[in-house]
């Protein structure tokens, strides 16, 4: 038994939609990562003379 299918033949989707789907994920991703990233530099005690020479005159 043969079938036959008299509609238009299947064309295959282009890439270049996934493709950039995937970027965009890829990039929403690096900038969350980067926004949650811990980031702060611990405090450092700096010592400095504020002795007034004006005033002690």
């Amino acid at each position: 038994m043969a079938r036959y299918d008299f509609g238009p033949p299947r064309r295959r989707r282009s890439p270049v939609g996934i493709i950039l789907l995937l970027i965009l994920v890829l990039l929403v991703g690096v900038l969350i990562y980067l926004g949650l990233r811990d980031t702060e530099v611990p405090t450092q005690r700096i010592e400095q003379d504020v002795t007034n020479d004006i005033l002690a005159r």
